[in-house]
């Protein structure tokens, strides 16, 4: 929760004014820091813009500037803006396609018809559930670089069904579209620490900037180079789009050019500074975003650390070392993840990457097949140095945010005021002092005291872990339609900030994606005992993907089945029958969790007819996980009656489309006043059993 505070204009303000009191040692450093703090105020400041009512049915018109990008069984498209009913929105928005979407060719804007509402983040999203509701309109002219970059993607197109990985190599390295990479590769680079390597951004601007100036120069046109230089940080943009990366690689782009043209020579380290000040002024936002900071974090490294420290024959070591401990904190922090060897795996395929972007621009012009096995071959040159990477790399707990803080102001007053081999030492310390931190912590979480159930905040689904002593098990795994990297993303990061690495057993109560999307996740990264389903109804993409992941780990659940850990004592018991309606959710896996004479119901999905069957063998406990996070066709009164809690836990998401919890759920719990907590409004739910107690902590600000 400390984001909105982070970039509270007041707090930037106050911020850069005492940071120039401290740096500035001349009157017009002061005066220059205190104009860039004006500058933050103005631009930190949102826009009025008209109040947007979401989840209705409204007609979502957007200019195009990328593909759809497939994701399972629904497509999505991302713009910067939109308009609704004639009124302008400057905020993001997602279209989700649940049919393959009509080919986009040269046209300008997309229209649609859907169902507009907020994500459980808070995003704009608008489903579009049939082909006739969604039309392209309008046409790129050919003066704009956008209808230059989106006609050589098409050309590219007829291609792609014989090579679709070396085609999506090539538009996601010359042309900036990396929509249409597989999520097998982009694992793999990320895993490999290189997955920067793919964006384009730096690597493609300096290698086109460097070729203009060196063509220039050699021909005795040394100005028209400067210029040229400008000319291209202008154009860059407009040809890939105006993402963050590009932008911040054509400023320093720019920047250098100015410094020429104006004959006002500067170093690197200025060139540094002022690019990251301008960009914080034009989009101050910046300040908290994962990719801003690791861009500038790893550029200062190789300034500040890597370049006093290269005076050896191994200097590119000292450099990959900087740029480690630059970039491991700040991944750690947003990502959960961890790439140890990532900067050298860097050095090692920058000039591989460089050569598939040199073929893949040629490919562009020419269309040669044999470019395109030249790709190939790379790319899995590619996939074994990152598989080679893989081995140093996984989740972790994350820094502290006052850690990341400490750690950052330690790095700039060093900056500012020490000099020589001090300043190198503090910087390498005050980076070494958050991951240390973070591991410290992560030990100290790996056990609890007593026995413990948590109900993971994972949005629209199910995820709880059971934890005794140093053991843990994993009842769902949550999960979401429109994103198969959500163990990765939401799921992981939840159980290792919580000292979580191995798991006994992961229970699965039936196959649905809300429910069993964050286990191949799980299954792939932790140390999993076994996998417990049960065999109705496990079908579909979710189930295949399991099936994929570790089938020697699973065991079916055909009759009730006694599970334990450490002081948790568990009954599984499968459906007894099959059902006519919602076979699926009625299947779900019923489990009766006992501890210190406590007993707790998770009940999966099952609806009215599955509480009948169920409720007279479950009989009273004190703590019930309500089905199918709240819906109206479950928690019958006769199952209340036979359960009789004291507390009820609600696990849904944020502004979901099913409108779950039911009010009509929320009232007959209200009526029998048992205490209802919601992971929507309580984020995590934790609950403690110690001795004849139950300690319950709501966790709002859970790590997402």
């Amino acid at each position: 929760m400390a984001r909105p505070y982070v970039v509270n204009p007041g707090t930037v303000i106050c911020g850069c004014i005492a940071i120039a009191i401290l740096v500035a040692r001349r009157r017009s450093i002061a005066i220059a820091s205190l104009f860039v703090c004006l500058g933050l105020l103005i631009n930190a400041r949102d826009e009025p813009t008209p109040a947007l009512r979401a989840n209705r049915f409204v007609t979502v018109e957007a200019p195009i500037g990328t593909d759809w990008t497939p994701r399972g069984h629904v497509s999505a498209l991302r713009t910067s803006h939109f308009r609704v009913d004639g009124e302008e929105f400057d905020a993001p928005l997602t279209f989700y396609a649940r049919f393959r979407p009509p080919r986009i060719e040269m046209e300008e804007l997309i229209r649609a018809e859907g169902f507009l509402r907020r994500d459980d983040r808070g995003r704009y999203v608008v489903s579009v559930k049939s082909r006739r509701l969604l039309t392209y309109a309008g046409r790129l002219r050919w003066l704009n670089p956008a209808a230059w970059n989106r006609a050589i993607a098409n050309r590219l197109r007829r291609h792609a069904a014989a090579h679709p990985d070396e085609i999506a190599m090539i538009e996601a390295l010359v042309l900036g579209r990396g929509e249409r990479l597989s999520e097998e590769t982009r694992d793999g680079f990320k895993r490999g620490g290189t997955y920067h390597l793919l964006v384009f951004s730096g690597m493609q601007i300096a290698l086109a900037a460097a070729l203009i100036a060196m063509i220039l120069r050699w021909s005795g046109a040394t100005r028209a180079s400067d210029w040229s230089l400008l000319a291209f940080a202008v154009v860059a943009p407009l040809f890939i789009g105006p993402t963050a990366s590009v932008t911040r690689a054509s400023t320093g782009v720019a920047l250098y050019a100015l410094s020429r043209i104006l004959e006002r020579p500067t170093s690197i380290e200025n060139l540094w500074c002022v690019a990251a000040l301008l960009r914080l002024i034009i989009e101050p936002r910046d300040l908290t975003d994962p990719a801003f900071q690791l861009t500038y974090a790893g550029a200062g490294a190789l300034l500040f650390i890597g370049k006093p420290l290269a005076k050896s024959r191994l200097r590119w070591l000292s450099y990959a070392a900087g740029a480690e401990l630059a970039i491991a904190p700040i991944t750690l922090f947003h990502f959960h993840q961890y790439a140890l060897g990532g900067s050298i795996l860097t050095i090692v395929m920058t000039p591989i990457v460089f050569v598939m972007l040199l073929i893949g621009a040629l490919f562009c012009a020419l269309e040669l097949p044999f470019l395109l096995r030249a790709i190939a071959l790379l790319d899995k040159l590619c996939d074994h140095l990152n598989a080679i990477g893989a081995h140093a790399s996984g989740f972790f707990a994350a820094p502290t945010l006052l850690s990341m803080a400490v750690a950052f102001f330690f790095c700039l007053a060093a900056i500012a005021f020490a000099r020589g081999r001090w300043r190198v030492g503090v910087i390498i310390a005050a980076l070494i002092a958050a991951p240390v931190l973070a591991v410290i912590m992560h030990v100290r979480a790996s056990r609890v005291a007593h026995p413990q159930i948590v109900f993971l905040d994972v949005g629209q689904g199910d995820a709880i872990l059971l934890r005794s002593g140093r053991r843990a098990a994993l009842i769902d795994a949550g999960g979401r339609f429109d994103d198969v990297r959500f163990g990765e993303s939401v799921l992981l990061p939840l159980l290792v900030d919580r000292g979580v690495r191995r798991l006994d057993f992961v229970l699965l109560t039936h196959a649905h994606p809300d429910h069993c999307g964050g286990i191949p996740a799980v299954l792939r990264y932790l140390d999993v005992g076994q996998l417990l389903i049960s065999p109705r109804r496990f079908r579909g993409e979710c189930a295949q993907r399991i099936l994929n992941a570790r089938p020697e780990r699973i065991t079916v659940v055909r009759m009730p089945t006694n599970l334990s850990i450490d002081q948790f004592r568990l009954l599984a018991t499968p459906a007894v029958r099959d059902y006519k309606r919602a076979p699926e959710n009625n299947s779900s896996i019923v489990t009766t969790v006992e501890a210190a004479n406590r007993r707790i119901v998770l009940t999966g999905d099952i609806e009215g007819e599955a509480e009948a069957d169920h409720g007279s063998r479950i009989g009273l406990a004190e703590v019930l996980k309500v089905a199918h996070h709240g819906s109206r066709s479950s928690t019958t009164s006769a199952f209340l009656d036979a359960v009789g809690p004291r507390l009820a836990v609600i696990s849904c998401g944020r502004n979901n489309v099913f409108g779950h919890p039911h009010a009509v759920v929320v009232d007959r719990l209200a009526a029998r006043r048992i205490r209802t907590l919601r992971t929507d409004r309580n984020g995590s739910i934790e609950i403690t059993i110690a001795g004849r107690n139950l300690l319950v902590t709501p966790e709002i600000d859970t790590s997402r």
